[in-house]
């Protein structure tokens, strides 16, 4: 979905002839124009401010900063839908995605400490804050963790990481995560309450716009993570995960 919003935002720049500083409109006016959520518009805007085509200005809207080069039909050009496909269908051991997911996630709060906008940190802090709210929810716990992870992902501003987390998210975040009824021996008060911590070493590192701070506590999260999986897994399988059993 966000590949095709950003390839349709280029088009309708290149096929409209806007020049640089034409106002393309704010998120939510492009989001109606496009048929896509807020979300979505988001993180095609971020893509394209990483590529230098377009800036977002807070409160006033989304402008052309440099019109996007013609795309050809040869056959060779890069489609990012076409190459990443495979990866959305990926089956392999719990643990391996696991240790995927820690080497995208770690650098991604790096690159979150220093790029991010008053308004993504906002976003993450609320993850978070909303996480620690719906402490006796366990659906919720998994949606809002999802989220919290995603924020960071999008506070990186960088395309090509939000795309990777959106096409990936299903394989490398097990659900359900929290279930206490289905991981009674895995997901304790003390569980979830350190998991709250955590999230909020992560905010306040990310919040200094320190990178390696932010690197070590989100590598802190998820290795506790690892090695708690680890006792529960064969190595093939988690009892919080059923992205290796067959479609």
């Amino acid at each position: 979905m966000t590949g095709r919003t950003i390839r349709a935002l280029k088009t309708h720049i290149s096929d409209s002839q806007l020049a640089k500083g034409f106002k393309l409109g704010s998120l939510s006016q492009l989001s109606q124009q496009f048929g896509v959520s807020r979300t979505v518009i988001r993180e095609a805007v971020s893509a394209l401010r990483s590529d230098g085509i377009v800036e977002a200005r807070h409160g006033v809207g989304v402008f052309v900063l440099e019109p996007p080069r013609a795309e050809t039909d040869d056959p060779g050009t890069f489609d990012a839908d076409v190459a990443l496909a495979p990866l959305s269908r990926l089956k392999t051991s719990f643990m391996d995605l696991l240790e995927l997911r820690m080497a995208f996630e770690v650098h991604a709060a790096g690159l979150a400490a220093v790029r991010r906008s008053w308004a993504q940190e906002s976003n993450i802090w609320n993850a978070a804050r909303q996480f620690e709210a719906s402490l006796d929810d366990d659906a919720a716990l998994d949606h809002l963790d999802f989220v919290f992870h995603r924020s960071i992902a999008e506070a990186t501003n960088n395309g090509a990481f939000i795309e990777f987390f959106s096409l990936m998210s299903l394989q490398i975040l097990p659900q359900p995560a929290f279930s206490k009824e289905l991981n009674p021996a895995l997901i304790t008060g003390d569980y979830v309450q350190n998991t709250v911590m955590e999230h909020r070493a992560i905010c306040e590192a990310i919040s200094t716009g320190n990178s390696e701070k932010a690197r070590e506590a989100m590598r802190a999260h998820l290795n506790r993570s690892h090695l708690r999986y680890r006792g529960f897994s064969d190595g093939t399988s988690s009892p919080l995960s059923n992205i290796a059993q067959d479609e």
